[in-house]
């Protein structure tokens, strides 16, 4: 915690410098002390990094629609308004060669080889598993021969887990879907899984691409722990009719690599080495730093604005 809390004092540093240059009389009232800068709701748009040339500003920030903003958008260490600002740019721009080539640590491809003919978007709902809320991809990726799914995290400390067992009696959904955390029939229930009760077919899937048996207990769930990494993996190779297109399909994560939960025995990379060792596909989980990232950017004369204000901004510049 102690790494974590100096690795979160320092983003936040960085933070206000920038918010002290370039927001002034845009932020909230919150005290300064412990916490992020956080725009004032009508000043929201601007925590997204723009261009100097304003032909694509519109594009870049129309990039997320304002209904799909994230609780936390406003504030200023907000993934989703980096993640605007990185991929609504290169969308806008049409620079998705910038990400040809780029390799994830495992070696492997992080987005493609060839960029033609891929499209993104941003913020992509996944059909076809049956959610009552339906599975949001931060970045998605297609092309010829796949889908890649992305997950762009910064000062989080881990990734989502399964929310069942976390419900209090309080809840709407609590006589119906609790789960103590162990993937078996309770409470009445004919399925092993909450979820599988009311219809989602996650496990119709999860075992083509974990090593998890779908017609056996666990004790734990190896799903709930891994809940939001296993999901992006089935975003990446689930068509939107519900089928099952396994070819080329990956999930890809991009991170801060000086954030301590996502190295070592942090909480998030916990999460990550027991995805991995579950799954059943070569590469179909990949990770990727900022800082890695960036030095493909850069490839983009007119993405230069867009590395500076990471670096400035976010403090994310090229490893060594």
């Amino acid at each position: 915690m102690q790494q974590y809390a100096e690795y979160r004092r320092t983003v936040h540093e960085a933070l206000w410098i920038w918010a002290d240059l370039y927001h002034r009389g845009q932020l909230d009232d919150g005290e300064r002390l412990g916490r992020p800068p956080v725009l004032a709701s009508k000043f929201a748009s601007n925590g997204i990094l723009i261009p100097p040339n304003d032909d694509e500003v519109t594009a870049i920030r129309a990039a997320i629609p304002e209904s799909q903003r994230h609780r936390w958008f406003r504030s200023l260490s907000s993934s989703q308004a980096l993640t605007q600002s990185v991929f609504g740019a290169i969308g806008a721009l049409d620079r998705l060669d910038a990400l040809q080539g780029v390799l994830a640590e495992c070696g492997r491809p992080a987005f493609f080889d060839d960029h033609r003919d891929w499209s993104l978007v941003l913020e992509h709902d996944v059909r076809g598993l049956d959610e009552p809320r339906p599975t949001s991809v931060d970045v998605l990726l297609r092309g010829p021969h796949g889908r890649v799914a992305v997950e762009c995290k910064f000062t989080e400390q881990e990734f989502g887990v399964c929310s069942r067992p976390r419900l209090r009696p309080r809840d709407a959904a609590y006589a119906e879907q609790y789960c103590d955390g162990s993937y078996r029939a309770q409470r009445e229930r004919h399925e092993r899984c909450a979820l599988t009760e009311i219809g989602v077919r996650y496990w119709e899937h999860l075992p083509h691409l974990f090593d998890w048996s779908a017609d056996r207990d666990h004790v734990p769930c190896p799903f709930g722990e891994v809940y939001q990494l296993a999901r992006n993996a089935l975003a990446a190779v689930i068509s939107s009719e519900g089928e099952f297109e396994p070819t080329g399909g990956h999930a890809l994560v991009v991170y801060d690599a000086r954030n301590p939960e996502f190295r070592n025995d942090g909480k998030a990379a916990s999460q990550w080495q027991a995805a991995v060792k579950a799954s059943r596909v070569p590469g179909l989980l990949r990770r990727l730093s900022w800082q890695c990232l960036v030095p493909a950017i850069a490839r983009a004369p007119e993405l230069a604005y867009l590395v500076e204000g990471m670096e400035r901004k976010y403090g994310l510049k090229p490893d060594g």
